[in-house]
């Protein structure tokens, strides 16, 4: 296993956009999902039931459903799109494409969300610094659409919501991969022995690209996190081609070079 816990560049300014995400998600975890989210019914007495069945509802109404995006109607309406086996209670009158942006910021568990904010830290400030606020908000929105678009079209017929920012940052990861291939991430690295070293972020990377396709638990939504990884690969390739970016890109060349002790 291989974890990212830092890159080695320092941004040029400071990355609000990315604190900000971060705040939102967690702000949202903790005080608008459920409790049943933050801390699992242990037992099933008549109160951890009405828990767990909140959390349910709360995850259907506000999470993306493959099925639902197909068909452009709720599992409430019972679409014949959806696989059978549908309980109750279904949420009644969603907004099924709305679904597709606030299923951004909900998460299913502490360590969900401890894990993607961590690697939207590592991979986030960088990111945003070399293509300013305004593209990176949209890389990160739009990508985390296209990562959910991504697993819609590979499991039409599924039922279950969709939930997580893994898709989103997903999109940043690919960004990162063409904007600093050169980068390095201190990465933690759980072999015969643990260790903590620099690994070029193309490495890191690419690595985590590949293994999305070995994901052997059913509940983990790699379709999302390879599409979205491509949106943002396919979407950087092209922003960095733009002046204002170029130009970022030059000084951090700079920056890097001086303090390094290159000649240039």
């Amino acid at each position: 296993m291989a974890l990212p816990l830092r890159d080695d560049l320092a941004p040029r300014r400071f990355p609000w956009v990315t604190l900000a995400l971060f705040a939102i998600n967690v702000v949202v975890f903790l005080f608008v999902q459920p409790s049943a989210f933050q801390n699992p019914p242990e037992d099933y007495t008549a109160a951890e039931t009405t828990r767990a069945v909140q959390a349910t509802e709360f995850a259907l109404r506000w999470g993306a459903v493959s099925c639902e995006l197909h068909a452009g109607e709720p599992l409430a309406e019972r679409p014949q799109q959806c696989d059978d086996g549908l309980g109750d209670p279904l949420p009644a009158n969603k907004s099924v494409y709305l679904a597709l942006l606030t299923c951004m910021f909900l998460h299913g568990s502490t360590a969900h969300l401890a894990g993607n904010m961590l690697f939207l830290w590592v991979f986030g400030n960088n990111v945003e610094d070399r293509l300013g606020p305004v593209r990176y908000l949209a890389l990160y929105l739009l990508g985390g659409v296209a990562a959910t678009l991504g697993y819609a079209a590979v499991n039409a017929h599924a039922a279950v919501p969709l939930i997580g920012a893994s898709g989103a940052i997903a999109a940043v990861m690919g960004a990162y991969l063409v904007l600093f291939p050169r980068g390095r991430i201190l990465t933690a690295i759980a072999t015969a022995a643990f260790q903590v070293v620099y690994v070029p972020a193309a490495v890191v990377l690419v690595l985590f690209f590949v293994t999305q396709f070995l994901t052997p638990d059913n509940e983990v939504a790699w379709e999302a996190h390879v599409a979205g990884m491509v949106a943002g690969f396919l979407a950087a390739l092209v922003l960095a081609r733009l002046p204002s970016v170029r130009r970022r890109a030059e000084l951090d060349r700079v920056d890097i070079a001086l303090r390094r002790g290159a000649a240039f």
